[in-house]
């Protein structure tokens, strides 16, 4: 999946051989990064696991950011969304996000979750535009900080993006 002309990139599964850009993306963009072991892990093991990058150019072009979720029955839960800093506000992330809402969608499922930090505006912005709602909160959900997430979710019947 291309996502502009303006920003010639490729949604694509995630390969092996992406952890090492993806590794440097998670550690720019979240305090408890992921480890090679865990994203091999969700990679390999986990058949639940539903992981896509983006390329800058085609997939042998750097890539630019990720998106990880689980596609548990009728459920698509995102789990982690980042873009590398200097591709920020370019676009990607939502292309990742609509990338992942429409292989939930395709899959059958009906709902899309997530938990995202209250003082994250740039992903509440994101998440708005693709139309998720205030669902609950998960007390002491961040382990860094003892911060409770605030879970959003939408409805993936009968919408497109």
């Amino acid at each position: 999946m291309v996502i502009s002309d303006s920003h010639p990139a490729t949604v694509v599964p995630m390969q092996a051989t992406d952890i090492d850009e993806i590794l440097a993306i998670e550690v720019a963009s979240f305090t408890t990064p992921w480890s090679r072991a865990s994203f091999l892990a969700e990679m390999e093991g986990n058949r639940f696991a539903r992981l896509w990058v983006s390329h800058h150019r085609g997939p042998a072009g750097p890539v630019t950011g990720y998106l990880a979720a689980w596609l548990i029955y009728e459920e698509l839960r995102i789990l982690n969304v980042a873009v590398a800093p200097a591709w920020r506000r370019q676009g990607i992330a939502g292309e990742l996000l609509r990338h992942a809402l429409e292989a939930g969608r395709a899959a059958g499922c009906l709902e899309a979750v997530l938990e995202v930090r209250p003082g994250n505006q740039a992903a509440l912005a994101l998440y708005r535009r693709f139309r998720f709602q205030p669902a609950g909160t998960r007390a002491g959900y961040y382990p860094d900080t003892g911060e409770d997430a605030l879970l959003l979710s939408r409805t993936l019947t009968g919408e497109s993006g």
